[in-house]
């Protein structure tokens, strides 16, 4: 497999992106005002060289990774709003779910670029309080994609956890009571899409597919209905499904937000096998069509590099066009490159603080610590065997010091445990003691 330097990543702007329209990075973002209406859509393309190590996932860079994503494409500097920000008239009972694509085991939606959503998605004020981890499932077609992935199935109703479940678990299934026309095909969707969500999350992979070209957001909805055509590489079967998923699935437009986990990808011989190359990438955007128009012309480089033709998957050029106006072509990319990495300042001092206040912990805690330079940093509670209990924070943070509110969970043991704060390239460790 391909690791892809920050030389290499650069190729990978403006080959084969035909259309493309680049703004300034970053600022383009958040002054809206200095640019007159255009119908490209936005879509951030984040890379880190520091994204994956090997086959291994760096979450707190993934956490940095997708905050300043959403904060890009929001134009909000501020997580928990620019989430907010995407989900119109969202309130404390709304129900959010995220659509994983995990039909290869070996490149799915990864487990902790959804938890690294799920934790700014936790960040929302929501009528003066966060909003529940219970509100956000997690799917997928079946149990059994998602476990694979490395989720936990969870059907149950604590408010501090996430659910996670496939179609095909007990009490979902397809409903019977909306058919879809896909192409002249009668579909049921699944309950979690069309009776158990408020908002969707469109959360696919990077990959090519032998009948669609590539497979991205458009074709992750093959996993969430009971029937599908793979006829003329499907096309116009990905458009038509999309179009009735906006159009008939109450409410309307229910995909607020599109996603791709471009850590790892295949540029050839997909849609199965294990990965070939390592963009170390996510991109997000609002739209469907950029999205995968984007994710294309990812592939469409890392395959000029091995001297392969470029991919021009027929279902992203129909979607764009009448009767399904699914989205545009032109997409506008606003790329963040290595966030966190060669900045200057002058360093904080790190005097060693990692404190906790009040000790012994009962239902409460704040958990004070410093940085002496900016980066990634995780703070993680662990048990007596040094298994990860709990992550309290992930995400980036500027040198000096700062604060973290803590609410225990009624599953946290009495007894000793041990606090883990990862950043600025060293790992402290502290005891703390839990009471009931």
């Amino acid at each position: 497999m391909k690791d892809v330097s920050r030389r290499d990543f650069l190729k990978y702007v403006g080959v084969g992106a035909l259309g493309l329209v680049a703004k300034p990075q970053l600022l383009s973002a958040f002054d809206r005002k200095l640019w007159p209406a255009l119908d490209a859509s936005d879509v951030v393309q984040c890379f880190h060289d520091g994204a994956t190590s090997g086959s291994t996932i760096n979450e707190p860079v993934v956490q940095m990774m997708v905050d300043e994503s959403i904060m890009a494409l929001a134009g909000v500097r501020n997580v928990g709003e620019a989430w907010k920000s995407i989900f119109p008239g969202i309130t404390q009972s709304s129900i959010v779910s995220i659509k994983a694509c995990n039909g290869n085991g070996a490149i799915p939606t990864h487990p902790a670029v959804v938890r690294c959503m799920i934790d700014g998605l936790a960040r929302m004020d929501v009528g003066g309080s966060n909003f529940p981890k219970n509100n956000i499932i997690v799917w997928e077609d079946h149990d059994s994609q998602l476990t694979q992935a490395g989720f936990t199935i969870y059907d149950g109703s604590d408010p501090d956890t996430v659910r996670c479940f496939g179609t095909d678990h007990s009490g979902v299934g397809y409903d019977s009571g909306v058919t879809l026309n896909i192409n002249g095909t009668s579909a049921n969707p699944s309950k979690i899409l069309s009776q158990m969500s408020d908002y969707v999350i469109n959360a696919a992979t990077l990959r090519t597919h032998n009948l669609s070209d590539v497979t991205v957001s458009l074709k992750n909805h093959y996993g969430s209905v009971n029937a599908r055509q793979h006829t003329n590489k499907c096309s116009p079967a990905l458009p038509a499904l999309s179009q009735q998923i906006r159009d008939v699935i109450t409410p309307n437009n229910i995909q607020k937000l599109f996603v791709v986990d471009g850590l790892f990808g295949l540029y050839s011989g997909g849609p199965s096998g294990a990965p070939n190359f390592n963009p170390k990438l996510l991109l997000m955007t609002r739209d469907t069509v950029a999205c995968d128009a984007q994710a294309q012309n990812v592939i469409n480089a890392e395959r000029a590099l091995h001297s392969l033709p470029a991919l021009d998957a027929d279902h992203i050029r129909v979607a764009a066009d009448p009767p399904y106006n699914l989205g545009s072509l032109d997409i506008n990319l606003i790329e963040l490159n290595n966030l966190g990495v060669g900045e200057t300042g002058r360093p904080a001092a790190d005097d060693g603080l990692f404190a906790v206040s009040p000790e012994p912990v009962r239902n409460r805690a704040t958990v004070t610590f410093t940085v002496s330079r900016p980066g990634p940093v995780s703070l993680e509670l662990l048990d007596a065997a040094g298994r990860t209990e709990t992550r309290l924070f992930a995400g980036t943070l500027r040198p000096g010091r700062h604060s973290v509110t803590w609410h225990t969970t009624r599953q946290l043991a009495a007894g000793t445990h041990l606090l883990r704060l990862n950043g600025a390239g060293a790992i402290r460790t502290r005891n703390v003691l839990i009471v009931k």
